[in-house]
């Protein structure tokens, strides 16, 4: 079938070329997206610069024409020829250190002998331990260079001696010609053993081999299929104008692909094209750092396997089996995991966000650390050893991270700065509210604000714009203006304060009652005094809860929790008086926990309840209770 008819027929609207016999055919920059060339003959054919998104090549048989066979025949022997031309000089300039003519004496043969035995050795180690690379060439020249002056001065004393030396030559061409051919074989062994080392020499090979092969050079083969094909001699190299793409193609089966000229795409690698022409040999596989970008690796076998740091972004993994795999700081940035199987696997640090697909993940637990801590953790999701995730609950779990952006600050908090900077943020973001602080928790000396914002929000814009509005306040410093211009932050502010701040008095209504309490503070946050007002007024709210079995549980914790509170000796007045309020404010949220603007106000107050305890020693009443019950709570809240 000539090019033009098939071209014809696409025109058309026909897709089916199976079994089509397209040798020599010529479809360079033509677009022949989601045609079927399954079982084609394709040798020698052009596609260069073609598009062929989605083409079906399975079982097409690539390679040479005959005719192109006998054009890469000559080819060889005109390059046997040179290479037999060098191996005469060789053996030449070997009789220069042999003739007895030229050295006549012990001293002189001698000498001779050592020279070219040297020049030998250190010609053939360079190539049999450096490879064909520019060091072992460097180190070639080096030697040359040595036995070449060696000869010029021998050349000069014995000028007259070289006309009997012709004899002598013959000889030596026959004794460099054996030696160069047990080079040869060497070489060829380590180049069909894919040493790297012997690059150059294979890549020279391919080219050589993929000359009037069929050519990909610079198609776009996005989605193609290349199952069972035959692809000896294909050609997948750039062209001068384009770059071949060979995003997402399948090469499952795909027969002598090894022989092929692969470019500088991912093929490259030989663990690479193995797990892509045979998927089941990955389990196990040590794939660290390996480039699978763009790869189609939907349904293989990775179980187990190190993929540390490999480069999975663009990656169809969809349905692959990915139990126990370490995935340790892999880059999955738009990949699609669709029904993969992620049990048992590490995920610490790997890098995924909105772009990445998780549907329908296989998957009962994870662990987010790949070398347990000090407390032998590897940090399992869920927590609970004895808990799965249901169906659904990865998606859930990684969706909230993946919409999260977390800011540390460096030595403890400012509350002023955090406001300043906080301010500016939402100024910048407009999608950004209040609500948006989802946790504050103290790390040390530091504190780590993490942040819900919206998908597909630039996260390193949010930190950035953070970041700056909090130096700026840092630079004013603290004022009353700033304190009264987002009262919303009030309490994370005298929560996390640790300098002095300016007289203040507010009033704050309690939700779910109809009386008011005035808080005054004076002086500075660690010498104030506070009017509490009646304590009695929190209980009252927890009391006012239903007799529904959540609320029950509810009331019986809040209970606790308050007089955890009140008890706690290293609480200033100030800061029981904020935990209170905060207790109050989840009891009058438990009338209605299901209800969503009551969820997140309890969600508001569990987190500055949380915050009030940063400051306190780990081993405190308050500090060893609190944890336990607002987990609790937080559960009854389906937070």
């Amino acid at each position: 079938m000539k090019a033009q008819e098939v071209l014809c027929r696409y025109a058309a609207g026909e897709r089916n070329f199976c079994n089509a016999n397209l040798r020599g055919a010529n479809f360079r920059e033509q677009d022949l997206s989601g045609a079927d060339f399954s079982g084609a003959d394709i040798r020698s054919a052009r596609f260069a610069n073609a598009t062929l998104r989605g083409v079906n090549f399975t079982q097409a048989q690539a390679g040479l024409q005959r005719r192109w066979m006998v054009v890469q025949l000559l080819l060889i022997t005109a390059i046997a020829a040179v290479a037999g031309f060098l191996q005469v000089i060789t053996g030449a300039l070997a009789t220069i250190f042999l003739d007895s003519t030229i050295f006549s004496g012990p001293l002189e043969q001698a000498i001779g002998l050592g020279t070219y035995i040297f020049l030998v050795l250190a010609t053939y180690a360079a190539i049999a331990f450096q490879g064909f690379k520019i060091s072992a060439f460097g180190s070639v020249l080096i030697a040359v260079a040595v036995a070449v002056a060696f000869a010029v001065a021998f050349a000069v004393a014995f000028a007259g001696a070289f006309a009997g030396a012709f004899a002598g030559a013959v000889a030596g061409a026959v004794a460099g010609a054996f030696a160069g051919s047990l080079l040869s074989v060497y070489v060829g062994w380590r180049v069909l053993k894919e040493d790297d080392k012997f690059e150059i020499i294979r890549g020279f090979g391919l080219a050589l081999a993929a000359v009037g092969g069929t050519s990909f050079a610079g198609a776009d083969l996005t989605g193609a299929t290349f199952l069972e094909a035959r692809l000896k001699s294909a050609n997948f190299a750039n062209s001068r104008q384009k770059e071949t793409v060979l995003t997402r193609v399948c090469w499952k089966s795909a027969g002598k692909i090894n022989q092929a000229r692969l470019g500088s795409s991912i093929l490259q690698d030989k663990r690479v094209r193995m797990l892509l022409t045979v998927p089941e040999k990955g389990y196990r596989q040590d794939l660290c750092e390996t480039d699978l970008r763009g790869a189609d690796l939907s349904s293989v076998t990775l179980e187990a396997a190190n993929l540390t740091r490999a480069i999975l972004s663009d990656a169809l993994l969809i349905n692959a089996v990915l139990k126990d795999a370490i995935l340790t700081e892999a880059q999955a940035i738009n990949a699609d995991f669709t029904g993969a199987c992620l049990t048992g696997a590490t995920l610490e640090a790997w890098n995924i966000d909105s772009s990445t697909t998780l549907k329908h993940i296989d998957c009962q637990y994870v662990f987010l650390r790949e070398t347990p801590d000090a407390k032998g953790s590897r940090e399992r999701r869920p927590h609970n050893p004895d808990k799965v995730f249901q169906p659904g609950d990865f998606e859930k779990f990684f969706k909230e991270m993946l919409d999260e952006v977390q800011i540390l600050i460096r030595n403890g908090i400012d509350p002023i700065a955090f406001r300043a900077a906080f301010q500016q943020l939402m100024e910048q973001n407009p999608d950004i509210t209040q609500d948006a602080i989802k946790s504050v928790e103290k790390q040390g000396e530091d504190v780590l604000v993490t942040l819900q914002v919206p998908e597909g929000t630039d996260k390193g814009k949010v930190e950035q714009d953070f970041d700056n509005g909090y130096q700026l306040g840092l630079k004013e410093g603290r004022t009353v203006a700033m304190l009264e211009s987002a009262p919303k932050f009030e309490k994370l502010a005298f929560l996390l304060a640790e300098k002095d701040v300016t007289t203040i008095q507010r009033t704050e209504v309690m939700t779910g009652n109809d009386q008011s309490q005035r808080i005054n503070i004076q002086g500075n946050v660690n010498q104030s005094a506070v009017t509490l007002g009646d304590s009695n007024q929190v209980s009252n709210q927890i009391n006012q809860l239903g007799e529904t079995e959540t609320q029950a549980q509810l009331k019986n914790l809040l209970n606790q929790l308050q007089a955890a509170i009140e008890s706690e000796p290293e609480l200033s007045e100030e800061e029981k008086t904020e935990a209170l309020v905060e207790v109050g404010e989840i009891a009058a949220a438990g009338q209605s926990p299901q209800d969503g603007p009551m969820k997140k106000a309890a969600k508001r107050s569990l987190n500055a309840l949380k915050g009030i305890t940063l400051g306190l020693g780990e081993t405190t009443k308050l500090a060893t209770t609190v944890k336990g019950l607002l987990d609790a709570i937080a559960l009854l809240f389906c937070l």
